[in-house]
């Protein structure tokens, strides 16, 4: 099932309940956070733990229990937690986070829709 990258905040998604493998998307556009921003990353649950997938292994996805030991072997973290590269900018953060106010002060996705 394709998803387009700019699904998240114009409309309703079920990614679990969909059945994707993964999904991927941006916070520029309908999330109003900004060019460069953050991007989301969805692992179904069915391949939170294969440990066997490619991916690019990131310092903050590497198991959260021995982290800091810096070992170099890479044990990924559960979920799309396991994806990530790098820590967000602050910046980049607070801009997003003002955005998904708005949406929950709103009533979320479906709500504004029906506006």
């Amino acid at each position: 099932m394709p998803l387009p990258a700019h699904a998240v905040g114009n409309v309703p998604l079920n990614l679990h309940d969909d059945g994707p493998d993964f999904a991927c998307w941006c916070s520029y556009k309908y999330l109003n956070s900004g060019p460069g921003n953050i991007a989301g990353c969805f692992v179904h649950e069915r391949h939170a733990t294969n440990d066997k997938l490619n991916r690019f292994a990131g310092w903050w996805g590497h198991r959260k229990e021995d982290r800091f030991v810096m070992s170099h072997n890479f044990i990924p973290s559960p979920g799309a937690q396991g994806y990530m590269l790098s820590n967000p900018s602050v910046l980049c953060c607070a801009a997003l986070r003002a955005s998904l106010d708005v949406f929950e002060e709103a009533g979320g996705v479906l709500a504004l829709r029906s506006k």
